[in-house]
């Protein structure tokens, strides 16, 4: 089984390219939708009342992850959400050996959306790196090579309301 981590500003492109990713390792995964948040600067960030992801995570969010288990549940074995707060790199790093992520999905062509005051681009993160980085999209539907950089092609597929 592989665990993915995939970038997520709570959007429908997000879950795109989970299903993306799905299809075209066509094997058992677990999805970690990821998203990284600035350290607070002080006291009042502290002492917030709710953390910086609550207003996204909402039904549609929510409802999304189920339809992906649902549509498919033979290589689907668990999607979730996780989030880092922190901006170094030994701290990204620690998070990636500690979840056991065996695989980035960020394509060439990501465009970081900051969905909150504190979002931080992961981009920088996940390139520096030592976990397999899936990056190139193409118009083929193989099995991945496992390699330090994995081109793979993908086809553009719409997700379909749940």
């Amino acid at each position: 089984m592989v665990n993915i981590l995939i970038p997520t500003d709570f959007s429908q492109a997000s879950f795109r390219l989970a299903e993306q990713t799905v299809k075209t390792l066509n094997q058992e995964v677990n999805i970690i939708l990821f998203h990284i948040y600035k350290m607070p600067n002080g006291i009042n960030d502290l002492i917030r009342k709710e953390p910086p992801y609550a207003a996204m995570m909402n039904d549609s969010f929510r409802q999304n992850c189920k339809y992906l288990k649902y549509k498919y549940p033979d290589l689907i074995k668990k999607i979730c959400f996780k989030y880092l707060t922190g901006n170094t790199q030994a701290v990204f790093n620690n998070f990636t050996e500690a979840n056991e992520i065996d695989m980035i999905v960020c394509p060439d062509n990501y465009v970081f959306t900051k969905s909150h005051q504190s979002s931080l681009n992961p981009v920088p993160f996940f390139k520096k790196s030592k976990v397999t980085l899936l990056s190139s999209f193409v118009n083929r539907m193989d099995k991945p090579a496992v390699k330090e950089e994995t081109n793979v092609a993908i086809a553009d597929v719409a997700l379909a309301s749940a």
